[in-house]
């Protein structure tokens, strides 16, 4: 009954407008209470609880973002509290309760009659504050809940591990926030909270390289952000008695044991910079803990993959999955080895013993040091080998602190070299388990002579260096090797000594070397290089000079000059596939002596033919010819050394270039650009064209061909070339001759490389010429002529 009259009494109040009074006074008198005392319920309840809530929530909330920076001194998570969904729904919860209550006080009337809906609009500013009401108390109690959590890290640290979980486009700011707190518990020693942090990163780092098996795997950069500011305040701070920091767990991140994922070269990187921060710290436990954790992974997930074959064994399967790990397993001990040379460098000789001693079994494994002397030396040899691949290859991806300048690869390869020269020392201290056993064994001297050559000059540092330690009787103690420093123990023990031990490998690889080079053949791929590098350097020059000494009407009165090939003696080495070093342009060399040689012959008939010689200034050069007085058609000119281009620019009158050919008014200039014959170069020569040499390419004589095994590779101009093996027995004549003509004892290494030719040039007798020289002022010691000089000889 009391319900139906409320509702009543609602609907009356929804129509009170249009209602006579006799109705109205008739409805329930609770109803009219309410209606009727509601402003008072507003001006004594609702707006003072608003007005109380900006009073206490609005300083709070204030107060809670400076409580935030004082305690965990981060600006991130004043970002996240700040961007928390409560904290900006309090914001807007008491924006828009002020907003209600300047709408209530202002107390406007309604202004359009929407019939039923009359009662909501005339009461909607009721409406309005009660909701705002409703809603900013519900917020209080919200971000005060919150303002709790913030204050609490534990509690804090559950948040935002919920949030990280739950959200996608801000996992990163959460992620860094969540940092903070790690930061916090480091500072404040708080283990239990520190528990829970390595918990959640260690969930977090295998959840990214979940389904990632067999990649090598980049963290995003806030991963590495992250750890390396940890780190940073690890260093920083006393070491506690117990923590579940001091064992370098940050470090354990990085090195998955069970996702079967590869270190990628951005965490390689990151791992070095940790180690260098924790070294610049002092802080040898990081780094002995830090090894420890790389020798378990190494030994335990790291192992070599065995080849799997097919039903024919011949081909191996699983070749791919063997080079990939082979590659891994390098990269990760070529890491170690240099950071023992930062060890070295830094003078870490403690913690170099303990590493060089560090093993998990029994007998003893030493997974990230050498256990075989062969492992040493191979070793020692490939880090110089790295610089002819990259010179700064070191400086870039393992730099050492305070090591600059262009030499600072160089220095660091040093240090890598002295800490295996220890390691190499060390090896004397190890126990033979087994019978077989040498740990001394020197490994076999490689095949190739670039090799050979590299360890020939690599083991005279490592001398050095074993030397240098072995007097060092300090650094020896501090490395734990401090017997070495009896220089009898050698003897004592009966052991050999390492400088005897270094110097038969030296003396085997020599005589390797030596042997090599003088019984390998000539691969035949260079000896065709060596053919077409003669052609492709001869012919074009023997097409020049035969255009221009092309006189076939010369008659047979004439003289001639011959000029012949080159014979030289180079390394067989450069001919064979197995190259000790680079030897570029071997293959040409002795065709451009005969080219040199050609060219400087050929034109010498132009000065045999005695000229008559003038020298003239560079204005007067041209000018001569007009004094002479030819004509175009029975003379040329060839001009030999002279930057025709040049004049040309100087704007000398009657001087052309038409389609590549020069001319001087109608004389045609035969153009030889050979400035290295010094008595014909820079020079004009004036004579008639039925005066011009003549050139012919003959056959080389038929016993040279058999005798030195030429070859022809020309028919046109007549080119032989023949390489000589003179170690050989069919080449022991030669040998012997080159020999005693050289003044050489023993040219088993070497080839005899020959290019011949036989060119005749013929030239007509009492030749009629003239030499226009120009005139140099720093060269010719004598005045140069003048136009009234000239005389024509015609």
């Amino acid at each position: 009954m009391l319900r139906d009259e409320a509702v009543s009494g609602i609907l009356f109040l929804n129509s009170s407008q249009n209602l006579p009074d006799s109705l109205i006074r008739t409805q329930p008198k609770i109803v009219m209470n309410i209606y009727a005392n509601y402003p008072a319920i507003i001006g004594t309840f609702i707006i003072p609880v608003i007005i109380a809530i900006f009073a206490f929530a609005f300083p709070l909330l204030l107060q809670t973002i400076s409580r935030i920076d004082d305690k965990y001194h981060s600006t991130k998570l004043i970002y996240t509290f700040r961007k928390d969904w409560v904290c900006i729904g309090f914001v807007f919860a008491m924006v828009n309760a002020l907003i209600a209550t300047i709408i209530w006080i202002l107390q406007i009337p309604r202004l359009v009659d929407w019939r039923v809906f009359n009662f909501i609009l005339d009461n909607s500013a009721l409406i309005y504050i009660g909701v705002s009401s409703i809603v900013l108390i519900i917020m209080s109690f919200l971000i005060v809940n919150l303002t709790y959590i913030y204050y609490y890290p534990e509690k804090l640290l559950k948040y935002l591990i919920n949030k990280y979980d739950k959200t996608q486009d801000q996992k990163k700011d959460y992620f860094e926030a969540i940092s903070k707190i790690l930061f916090y518990s480091i500072n404040k020693a708080d283990e239990p909270l520190s528990r829970a942090l390595l918990k959640y990163y260690f969930e977090a780092f295998d959840i990214y390289r979940r389904g990632k098996e067999g990649q090598a795997i980049e963290y995003p950069q806030e991963f590495y952000d992250t750890v390396f500011e940890a780190n940073e305040l690890l260093c920083i701070r006393k070491r506690k008695t117990v923590s579940h920091f001091n064992d370098s767990t940050l470090f354990e991140l990085f090195l998955d044991q069970h996702q079967k994922t590869a270190i990628s070269p951005k965490t390689y990187n990151f791992l070095w910079q940790l180690i260098v921060q924790s070294i610049l710290y002092d802080k040898d436990d990081f780094v002995l803990a830090y090894w420890r954790k790389a020798h378990q992974l190494f030994s335990l997930y790291m192992p070599a993959i065995y080849p799997i074959y097919d039903s024919t064994y011949r081909v191996i399967t699983n070749q791919a999955e063997i080079d990939k790990r082979e590659k891994e397993r390098k990269d990760f001990l070529e890491f170690h080895y240099v950071l023992g040379g930062l060890l070295m460098y830094k003078q870490k000789y403690n913690a170099i013993r303990e590493l060089m001693c560090y093993t998990q079994s029994q007998p003893p494994e030493y997974v990230l040091v050498p256990e075989r002397m062969q492992e040493i030396i191979e070793r020692y040899m490939q880090i110089s080998w790295k610089e002819y691949v990259n010179p700064v290859y070191y400086e870039q991806k393992y730099w050492f602190p305070d090591i600059y300048g262009v030499n600072s690869d160089g220095v660091i390869r040093m240090w890598i070299k002295r800490y295996l020269a220890v390691l190499f020392i060390r090896q004397y201290t190890l126990f033979e388990y087994y019978i077989n056993s040498n740990l001394l064994a020197m490994p076999e001297a490689p095949k190739s002579l670039s090799e050979l050559n590299n360890w020939k000059d690599e083991l005279g540092s490592l001398e050095y260096f074993v030397s240098d330690y072995l007097n060092q009787s300090e650094v020896l103690m501090k490395l734990g090797l401090e017997q070495f420093s009896n220089p009898n123990w050698f003897e004592e023990n009966n052991k050999i000594k390492p400088s005897v031990l270094i110097d038969n490998l030296k003396k085997e690889i020599v005589e390797n070397f030596n042997i090599i080079k003088a019984e390998q053949p000539i691969d035949p791929d260079k000896e065709n290089e060596f053919q077409e590098e003669t052609e492709k350097l001869l012919i074009p020059i023997f097409q020049q000079y035969s255009n221009i000494f092309n006189n076939t009407q010369i008659g047979n009165e004439y003289k001639s000059y011959y000029i012949g090939g080159q014979h030289y003696i180079l390394d067989k080495t450069a001919f064979s596939n197995n190259q000790d070093v680079g030897y570029a342009n071997t293959d040409s060399i002795t065709a451009e002596a005969v080219a040199m040689q050609f060219k400087y012959y050929s034109l010498n008939t132009l000065i045999l033919i005695f000229p008559q010689r003038y020298l003239m200034v560079e204005k007067d050069l041209f000018r001569a010819i007009n004094r002479i007085g030819i004509d175009s058609e029975s003379f040329v000119l060839i001009s030999v050394g002279l930057n025709l281009d040049y004049y040309l620019h100087s704007q000398i009158e009657g001087l052309r270039k038409d389609k590549g050919n020069w001319y001087y008014g109608e004389l045609e200039i035969i153009e030889i650009n050979n400035p290295m014959n010094n008595l014909v170069s820079q020079s004009l020569f004036i004579l008639k064209k039925e005066d011009l040499p003549n050139m012919i390419f003959k056959e080389v004589d038929v016993q040279l061909v058999g005798k030195y095994h030429l070859k022809k590779i020309d028919d046109e101009f007549k080119i032989y070339t023949g390489l000589n093996n003179l170690n050989e027995a069919d080449n022991e004549s030669i040998k012997e001759e080159v020999e005693k003509e050289n003044n050489q004892v023993d040219l088993s290494q070497k080839v005899l490389a020959c290019v011949d030719i036989n060119v005749e040039i013929q030239c007509k007798q009492n030749i009629k010429c003239i030499q226009l020289k120009a005139f140099s002022q720093f060269d010719d010691r004598v005045q140069a002529n003048t136009l009234d000089d000239l005389k024509s000889c015609w």
